[in-house]
């Protein structure tokens, strides 16, 4: 009796793995610039302000997490069917878990503790103290440090990490509950979608983004976070275009949409998002386009519509232009993408190590970010790779 034929290997979206390794060194070079481009709270801080990588910074927060959420969820409806609820909930929380654990438990504090101390003005006290005090709350919090009692832990960028966690487990619940009336296809449709009926889509998802970001922002500016039972760390301005992308991403995984998208309209898309980009940068050379980062007003509109338009191009386009362009992997883009979420979870101290080094350097606000994202890039892919992703604790969740 022969043996039966071999399954065929599971085909790997190689072209979303190249995206996802832009997308991290875009991260880390959002990151780098932090203190340079921004007047909100960093763990770096000094008085060099350049406008142009605060244009870069806008440009970013318009698509890159939105990005992010649509590449995760596309992969979420595999993962449970193979694994099921139980075990996908318990997978995550191993996954995001232990390099959450290091980072916010034992990494991050010791840069907050510095963070305080210099630049917040209040008066040093032991570093254990602050631990236990100022950071978990569990004793009386230092003399002289305001605030109230109770945990104050710091998620930094892992706030993306909790969000994707708690969506995740929303989506697990709601497979538990309705059983096999979600299941996967028999066959995953391949025939290309028409490019009218992609555009009408596509303008049908830029009009919702617009609305609903629009209309959260009425109380919710961008930038104003919020944390809820004291570790959920949510910026409500950007969660519309959050929660839109992730289940997207779900329905598209379902339907194929990825592979089936013509790449004339991701062209097209991609050429919105960047013209979306060039009237956004055109106001550092003084184009009177308004920055408004909430209420009720045209500018406000026009914010909220210029990142919906920027965000569904930028996500059409990049994974269109993958898919064309970059649809496989090298030995080295391999490792890069392998490393991707790695990268993500611990750029952080080496970039903000980096910042400090430059501290007296004398290089104006540019060639600082600059330096800080090269070095940052070409430090932290290789630390994760060949040091991070081998230690017996963080090898099977990184």
């Amino acid at each position: 009796m022969s043996a039966a034929p071999a399954a065929p290997p599971k085909k790997r979206l190689a072209y979303i793995d190249n995206v996802r390794i832009f997308l991290s060194m875009l991260v880390v070079a959002h990151h780098a610039g932090q203190p340079y481009g921004s007047n909100g709270w960093w763990l770096y801080q000094c008085d060099l302000r350049s406008f142009w990588i605060h244009l870069f910074f806008g440009v970013n927060e318009a698509f890159f997490m939105g990005l992010f959420f649509l590449i995760a969820g596309y992969f979420h409806p595999g993962s449970l069917d193979r694994k099921g609820p139980f075990k996908f909930a318990f997978d995550r929380l191993w996954r995001f878990g232990i390099p959450v654990v290091i980072m916010v438990l034992g990494i991050t504090p010791l840069f907050i503790y510095q963070h305080e101390v210099l630049y917040s003005g209040v008066p040093a006290c032991g570093y254990w103290n602050f631990y236990t005090g100022a950071y978990l709350g569990i004793t009386p919090r230092p003399l002289g440090w305001p605030g109230a009692p109770g945990i104050h832990t710091e998620f930094v960028h892992l706030w993306f990490i909790e969000n994707l966690f708690i969506y995740g487990c929303v989506y697990a619940l709601y497979r538990l509950l309705v059983g096999k009336l979600d299941h996967k296809p028999a066959v995953k449709p391949e025939a290309p979608i028409s490019q009218t009926r992609a555009h009408l889509f596509l303008i049908a998802l830029t009009l919702w983004l617009f609305a609903s970001t629009f209309y959260v922002r009425i109380c919710h500016p961008v930038d104003d976070w919020q944390v809820l039972f004291g570790i959920w760390e949510i910026e409500y301005a950007h969660t519309p275009q959050y929660i839109t992308m992730f289940l997207l991403g779900i329905v598209a995984s379902r339907r194929n949409w990825f592979e089936r998208v013509p790449v004339e309209v991701a062209r097209i898309w991609l050429g919105v998002g960047l013209t979306c980009v060039v009237v956004w940068m055109a106001r550092g050379a003084g184009f009177p386009f308004a920055e408004w980062i909430g209420g009720i007003s045209i500018a406000a509109a026009s914010r909220a519509m210029w990142e919906s338009l920027l965000c569904v191009g930028f996500c059409v386009g990049l994974l269109g232009l993958a898919r064309e362009s970059f649809p496989t992997q090298n030995k080295v883009a391999k490792a890069l993408s392998d490393s991707s979420f790695a990268v993500y979870i611990f750029h952080v101290p080496v970039v903000t190590l980096l910042q400090f080094s430059l501290k007296n350097s004398g290089l104006g606000a540019v060639p600082q970010f600059l330096v800080v994202s090269v070095l940052g890039i070409l430090i932290t892919f290789p630390l994760c790779h060949y040091v991070l992703r081998r230690l017996p604790i963080l090898k099977s969740a990184l």
